[in-house]
């Protein structure tokens, strides 16, 4: 199950558009971190007007993995946050044998408190599934092109989260979900997170995501989280899954680490059908808000049950801008 990516026609277009992108929106990031600049000093990353999410727990162990997950860019920690926030970002990606491949990034959410507090403009990269939601494990969440997704957070208590998604694809066909979401702590120092998501995508038929997470913090700088996926699918004649374990630890108040390692198959294989090791290097540049990603990795694929494993490598390098509190 190789990992692909969609290939800018142009790269020329592809430096134009992240360009005036940066012309329009830089502004409005530094005004909004010269404004919390005094909050923004006693924050964990420094980045206090981007720091503001919902107050779900104050268990150390909830409060260790948001700060790990937005300083990471994680869509779960922008998505759920109770403001407006973006994230605008290039890539360039390479894989053995296929070459380079650039990409322009656009993730976040933007609420419309003037129609109605529960509604949402989603920009995310899954197909309307959720998967975006937790995208820890590549294996099963393949990076898409940027869709735009209207969503209405239908309830929310403190453990519990029901969402509802609807958007359109490219060729005008429909796209819907339902979402729930559970998350508790097991002790001090670890908590799990339950999602199940039922979809719908037109032309592909029903479909259910489910995952489970466990995080586990390790001191005041670092966790350990392990994520299981599941994903059944209408068009599908198996079922997929994946697996991964990462390692996150913050060096200082600009940089941070992670090293991971995942697998995944279907269920009609009598083999893993792909391992994965590598890690994330992260950390602001110049501004809290400007982020330069660095993550290379290995992975062993199985096609068949006659062929042999093959190994390749591959790589990425990331720039992106947060931009946060746009109400």
């Amino acid at each position: 199950m190789p990992i692909t990516v969609k290939k800018l026609a142009h790269p020329q277009s592809f430096f134009l558009i992240f360009q005036l992108a940066a012309t329009l929106l830089l502004p409005l990031s530094a005004r909004a971190a010269e404004s919390e600049s005094a909050t923004a000093k006693e924050d964990f990353f420094e980045l206090g007007w981007l720091d503001r999410t919902q107050a779900n727990f104050s268990g150390r162990a909830d409060t260790l993995a948001q700060r790990m997950d937005r300083f990471f860019g994680v869509e779960r920690s922008d998505l759920e946050a109770a403001y407006s926030s973006l994230r605008l970002g290039t890539e360039l990606r390479y894989t053995e044998g296929e070459g380079f491949k650039p990409r322009v990034r656009l993730r976040g959410t933007v609420h419309l408190p003037r129609v109605n507090e529960r509604l949402s403009l989603i920009f995310s990269e899954d197909k309307g599934e959720g998967a975006s939601y937790y995208s820890q494990n590549e294996l099963l969440n393949k990076p898409q092109s940027t869709r735009v997704n209207l969503e209405v957070n239908l309830a929310e208590t403190e453990r519990h989260r029901f969402d509802f998604r609807v958007g359109l694809r490219s060729n005008l066909k429909l796209r819907t979900s339902v979402r729930y979401r559970f998350e508790d702590e097991l002790s001090a120092r670890m908590r799990h997170r339950l999602s199940e998501t039922v979809y719908f995508i037109d032309g592909q038929g029903y479909g259910s995501f489910t995952q489970y997470q466990i995080d586990r913090e390790l001191n005041t700088s670092s966790m350990l989280r392990w994520s299981s996926e599941f994903r059944a699918q209408e068009d599908l004649d198996t079922l997929e899954w994946g697996t991964s374990l990462n390692h996150v630890s913050s060096y200082d108040n600009n940089v941070a680490m992670s090293y991971f390692a995942r697998m995944g198959g279907t269920t009609d294989q009598n083999y893993v059908g792909e391992y994965q090791v590598g890690l994330r290097f992260r950390r602001s540049i110049a501004r809290p808000w400007l982020f330069i990603e660095l993550s290379p990795g290995y992975s062993w694929e199985k096609l068949t049950d006659n062929t042999p494993r093959e190994g390749n490598i591959f790589a990425s390098v990331r720039l992106e801008m947060a931009i946060g509190r746009l109400r």
